[in-house]
């Protein structure tokens, strides 16, 4: 009834209908679809909006701030007592009015800077990324970077440019400009690692101290000091391994997004 309401084609709104129904593939079986959309189908936003305009309506109409994409959403208020209220008031609403079941794990009355949003963190008068982004994120780069990997150097690089682009792409509005730089120098230090374990000997380390800049005599004693390959200083393998060196191999920076998002900025602000 509200996609009819809202959509006067006939023919998209049977079209909607059949791909509710059309059901969906568990471990290789098919199921069928009996209530709701599947996680992840294009037509899950196109739904939430048009459901959830109920919902917008009659925050608006109650008066209350509230911030909402998809079906996650934010109701804010100055008060404990209120926020109480209205959480009941809006959760009879869903459930009998939209007949939407709602969340109970997930919805609670806290303070703004303790209910992650959308990936982000609300801290006084800046946002940053939450704490379960930032894991989320290290786990991903773990994985793709971890030093038993099989693929070149390049390789590596070429998929973990995919995945940081994105990411950057998205997170870049959070204000808190030195998280880019720690999560860059721990990119590179993960790569680093990996690509040690990728020599397999001393003596492919100690070419590239000599091409980089180190006389033959010091890269021999730094070889010899060694008691296995993987104890080479950090010092050393900065220096072969630096921010040049990355960038030849396609390596992208976080950093560099913020320093473009800034000068934008200040593009604008003229």
């Amino acid at each position: 009834k509200l996609v009819r309401r809202k959509i006067a084609d006939e023919r998209l709104v049977t079209l909607v209908a059949r791909a509710l129904k059309a059901g969906t593939m568990v471990n290789g079986k098919f199921e069928k679809t009996t209530k709701g959309c599947p996680q992840g189908s294009p037509l899950s936003p196109m739904l939430s909006n048009i459901v959830l305009n109920e919902l917008d309506q009659e925050l608006e109409k109650r008066g209350h701030q509230y911030c909402r994409w998809a079906d996650d959403f934010l109701i804010l208020l100055k008060s404990e007592r209120a926020a109480k209220r209205v959480m009941k008031g809006i959760t009879g609403h869903l459930e009998s009015n939209l007949k939407l079941p709602v969340n109970k794990e997930k919805s609670q009355v806290a303070l703004v800077k303790d209910v992650p949003f959308l990936g982000f963190q609300i801290l006084l008068e800046k946002i940053r990324v939450s704490n379960k982004a930032r894991l989320k994120f290290k786990a991903k780069v773990r994985e793709l970077t971890r030093r038993n990997n099989p693929l070149s150097m390049y390789q590596v690089i070429q998929k973990l440019k995919v995945y940081l682009r994105g990411w950057v792409g998205y997170f870049r509005i959070q204000e808190f400009r030195m998280l880019f730089r720690d999560f860059d120098g721990w990119i590179r230090s993960r790569l680093r690692s990996m690509q040690l374990k990728k020599w397999k000997n001393p003596r492919k380390f100690q070419r590239m101290m000599i091409r980089t800049g180190y006389k033959p005599c010091e890269a021999h004693r730094v070889w010899v000091k060694m008691d296995r390959w993987q104890s080479v200083t950090r010092k050393e393998v900065r220096f072969v391994m630096n921010l040049k060196w990355f960038r030849k191999q396609g390596l992208i920076f976080l950093h560099d997004f913020t320093q473009r998002q800034q000068s934008l900025e200040f593009k604008f602000s003229r």
